[in-house]
């Protein structure tokens, strides 16, 4: 009876901790139910389209749901995924903070077996920046790590090698490529081998192998025909864009390339059609673009975030320098409570002074951040037009220099002087970008009690020697023209030259917007208002933008040359002299600039 009794509580025993066990397990997706599941749903339809306040905000609310909940695995990758979110949206400095909590995470929980999502992580951050020494070791560490636990992730990671190495490493990417077909294959995984597929494709294209391509590419084609749900068409363009280049098609290759979404580097895809099509010249172009995108930015960005994780790093010390003071003073305030009446003004005093100390340290915190995010904003637009503006016609000069100076070269006079005058406006185009930088910081850092030197100039003379300055310089097909209702003798009294300066600027863009047609200076004195306005028959701008341009780099048109300061730079250098420039949105058949001021 008693050996019965035994054994009865040993098996009440052993199915308690069987059922509480299974109540508290891990949850995977297919887990997954009810408010859960719902909650799953969201936060994926937020990593795909969601805003970046939106979608981080839900995924705290989320990820703080799941680790309460002991859903250790979804938690895990929940934070992973917050990082391909930034590095989506180019937070690369967000996303490095998300790779090294996710790291600190996993190692101090000791969960082991999900290292390899931290590390996986950190080897997307730096591929991002093109560090791909780094990035392939952090690859390489994550594939030992995950083991067989995790085979999307691994084909994922052998999809990353693969395309990362598809240039300077062809034949070991296309090791890396036959490895995720084959475990998509195993797995039965339609999603990751049609991907595969096609990703071999388009590195088959790279090296020019034809005849393997258009192998792969028949399997290819079958896959997508065989009308498999699973099947990911991300791809498809730049496949189809390197079949139109084998049949030798380059007018549809390059317009699925201009048409965009090949998920790939179109750049590179465009420099291998022009190679296939023997086009030097429009090859040398696409080079120089690509080697404008893809050269130092990734270094300067790598600064500016390091700079960002400094500033982060001077304002937690002073928050914490704030915390310490307010605690400080709560125990200060609970030690004079005790006090004696004899002791009370100096407390109250003291207390006052404290007080005061803890709101001014308040106010420079709020003033760091501001200033910090103020900078972030601005070192962001610097590197994003100043990497290109500057770099392009260096490369051009540098270019040109070497083609003029090598032996191996054999120009004809007509070249040599073409040459010659490309690498004189490239240089006069370093030198109007330095200008107008110099001039941005010079106007920014004169406050508005600058004393500014005022004379007397005749309105009319000025304005021709402004359009004489510019004649023979713009398109021969645009005439430029002056107009005013005032006499020759009229004078106004101003700085001439912020006044030169701002109409110059005004000038310069009408003639790089303007292609045919004219452009009018004109000078009106109405009442008690003087109007200097520029008139052109250009591309004109939309009403919706008449604020914007005159925002520090902003350009409506990518493609001109400039960086963007002309507009902010005369803005301010008008309202040094007391008067104001607008766009006059009345005015349809171009554009139209106006500076008016008040006259006695």
């Amino acid at each position: 009876m008693t050996i019965a009794n035994n054994l009865r509580t040993f098996l009440v025993a052993l199915f308690s901790i069987l059922f509480v066990g299974q109540i508290y397990a891990d949850k995977t997706v297919e887990d997954l139910a009810g408010e859960d599941r719902v909650m799953f749903d969201k936060f994926r339809q937020l990593l795909v389209s969601g805003e970046p306040e939106e979608f981080y905000a839900f995924a705290d609310e989320y990820a703080k749901d799941l680790h309460e909940k002991g859903y250790m695995m979804l938690y895990y990758k929940l934070l992973s995924n917050k990082g391909f979110y930034a590095l989506r949206h180019n937070q690369v400095y967000q996303a490095s903070k998300f790779a090294r909590q996710l790291d600190t995470e996993v190692r101090g929980d000791g969960a082991e077996e999900y290292f390899y999502l931290a590390t996986g992580l950190f080897g997307d951050v730096y591929n991002s920046t093109h560090n791909k020494q780094k990035a392939e070791r952090y690859f390489m560490q994550a594939l030992d790590e995950v083991g067989n636990r995790d085979p999307k992730f691994t084909m994922r990671t052998y999809l990353n090698l693969a395309e990362m190495l598809s240039l300077n490493n062809p034949r070991k990417a296309l090791q890396w490529i036959d490895r995720a077909i084959a475990m998509a294959e195993d797995k039965k995984n339609m999603d990751y081998f049609s991907m595969s597929q096609a990703m071999k494709c388009y590195i088959l294209f790279l090296m020019g192998d034809a005849s393997q391509f258009f192998q792969v590419y028949n399997q290819y084609v079958s896959l997508r025909e065989s009308n498999n749900p699973e099947f990911n068409p991300r791809y498809d363009n730049v496949v189809e864009t390197a079949k139109f280049a084998f049949d030798n098609d380059y007018e549809k290759a390059l317009q699925k390339v201009h048409e965009g979404n090949l998920a790939v580097d179109s750049s590179l895809v465009a420099i291998r059609i022009y190679a296939m099509a023997n086009d030097m010249r429009n090859g040398f172009d696409a080079i120089l673009r690509h080697y404008v995108e893809m050269d130092s930015i990734y270094s300067m960005m790598q600064d500016a975030n390091f700079n960002q994780m400094a500033s982060e790093t001077a304002l937690l010390r002073s928050q914490e320098e704030a915390a310490a003071n307010k605690k400080l003073a709560r125990k200060l305030t609970y030690w004079l409570i005790g006090m004696t009446a004899v002791f009370l003004f100096v407390y109250i005093m003291g207390r006052r002074r404290l007080m005061l100390k803890i709101w001014a340290r308040g106010r420079e915190l709020k003033a760091a951040l501001n200033r910090a995010e103020e900078s972030d904003l601005m070192k962001s637009a610097f590197i994003r037009h100043m990497s290109h503006e500057i770099r392009t016609p260096l490369n051009a000069v540098s270019g040109f220099s070497q083609i003029l100076t090598s032996p191996d070269y054999k120009l004809s006079d007509e070249e040599r002087i073409d040459m010659q005058h490309r690498i004189s406006d490239n240089v006069n185009l370093i030198t109007t970008i330095v200008n107008e930088l110099l001039e941005l910081s010079k106007s920014e850092s004169e406050g508005d009690d600058t004393e500014i030197v005022k004379t007397d100039i005749k309105c009319n003379e000025f304005c021709r020697a402004l359009l004489d300055e510019r004649r023979g310089k713009g398109n021969p097909l645009v005439e430029l023209r002056f107009a005013s209702n005032v006499g020759d003798d009229y004078t106004f009294h101003t700085n001439a030259y912020r006044l030169r300066s701002s109409l110059g600027h005004l000038l310069d863009n009408a003639q790089k917007f303007t292609d045919v047609g004219h452009i009018e200076l004109k000078v009106e004195a109405t009442g008690r208002l003087l109007v200097f306005s520029v008139t052109d028959t250009g591309v004109g701008i939309d009403v919706k933008n008449r604020e914007t341009i005159f925002k520090e780099f902003s350009k409506l048109d990518t493609f001109k040359e400039g960086i963007g300061l002309g507009l902010p730079i005369t803005r301010r250098l008008i309202a040094s002299l007391g008067g104001m420039v607008e766009l006059d949105s009345t005015y349809t058949r171009g554009s139209r600039f106006v500076i008016t001021f008040q006259i006695s």
